[in-house]
């Protein structure tokens, strides 16, 4: 079984600005992988070790190649989307008046 592991680092005023993704063939591997990472990171290692970390574990089927289309797909992005900004968002509520 495939997994992915969104791992999301609880910031101290209690937001998520970056989320972790750690994939692998079996658990174990996916845990060996965060823990490698966690070694290693100063913002992340702590966070891990202070349990401020919220894990999502989904199983997948197939892991991502190492380009950017299998990543694409991987993640379900579509390349053509583009980010909602601000802006959008105020247009919205122009037209609903």
């Amino acid at each position: 079984m495939a997994l992915a592991r969104y791992s999301a680092k609880i910031d101290s005023d209690n937001r998520v600005r970056v989320i972790h993704i750690f994939v692998g063939d079996s658990e174990s591997a996916v845990d060996a992988a965060q823990q490698k990472h966690a070694d290693g990171c100063k913002a992340y290692g702590p966070a891990v070790k202070e349990e401020k970390t919220i894990d999502i574990d989904v199983e997948v089927d197939d892991l991502p190649e190492g380009d950017e289309e299998s990543l694409l797909e991987f993640l379900e992005i579509d390349p053509g989307d583009e980010p909602e900004t601000a802006d959008d968002d105020d247009d919205d509520e122009e037209d609903d008046e």
